[in-house]
């Protein structure tokens, strides 16, 4: 045990002193992207401008693949009509906690949200932030909380649509699918990137409502096994 730990710390040193004496050339992949960032996005995180511009097809392709993926697992799921309290307890501190955080949980999933273009975070990230929110809600009220489905799923379908819709758009007016036909603003401001913020506020409704009843199902499923 000792050993490994020496080990993994000689190593992480290594590493550590290999990137920081690591020349930075002018011909490098890293470099030429972010020079094709600035001048095509002004997005102040060069992660966003790819995961939504220079490969927003394949963003959309994978947004496809959950929902596809959440899907199938809802048909294959059997439902039951015996429900018991989820985890079999009633917590009133886990309760109070979470009339405070939930709240919290939803605006800090937001704000990731609509800075992903601004810093380490997005669409992806803070649509699983708001899912977390709703995981704790089930766990303190149990059967108590009613999941509004209805509601759920016009946030998952217009957010899908939302997407594609932008990348129609775009073509029209630009002549490429997805393509950043929006004014491009001041690098490192919130309204700047064009389209590349929109695209991602999508994304995250998205996520978030797929990620929401993917946790229902897989909490009030294994809640009627142990019935």
């Amino acid at each position: 045990m000792i050993l490994s730990a020496l080990l993994v710390s000689f190593m992480s040193v290594l590493l550590l002193g290999v990137i920081m004496n690591a020349a930075y050339t002018h011909t490098s992949l890293g470099y030429d992207l972010l020079k094709i960032n600035t001048a095509s996005t002004q997005s102040a995180n060069a992660v966003t401008s790819v995961v939504t511009y220079f490969r927003g097809l394949d963003t959309l392709g994978e947004v496809t693949i959950l929902f596809l993926s959440i899907f199938g697992i809802g048909i294959g799921i059997e439902r039951s009509d015996k429900m018991k309290t989820i985890l079999g307890y009633d917590s009133t501190l886990l309760k109070i906690g979470t009339k405070v955080l939930f709240p919290l949980i939803v605006l800090f999933g937001l704000y990731i949200i609509a800075h992903g273009h601004l810093s380490p975070g997005g669409g992806f990230q803070g649509g699983v932030i708001i899912a977390s929110g709703f995981l704790l809600m089930f766990l303190a009220y149990g059967d108590a909380y009613d999941l509004d489905h209805k509601v759920l799923s016009l946030f998952e379908a217009l957010s899908g649509a939302g997407f594609v819709l932008v990348g129609i758009l775009a073509a029209l007016a630009g002549g490429l699918f997805l393509g950043n036909t929006l004014p491009l603003g001041v690098l490192g401001k919130l309204f700047s990137a064009g389209i590349l913020p929109i695209i991602y506020i999508f994304v995250g409704l998205k996520v978030a409502a797929e990620i929401t009843v993917l946790v229902e199902y897989f909490i009030r499923t294994q809640d009627a096994r142990d019935a």
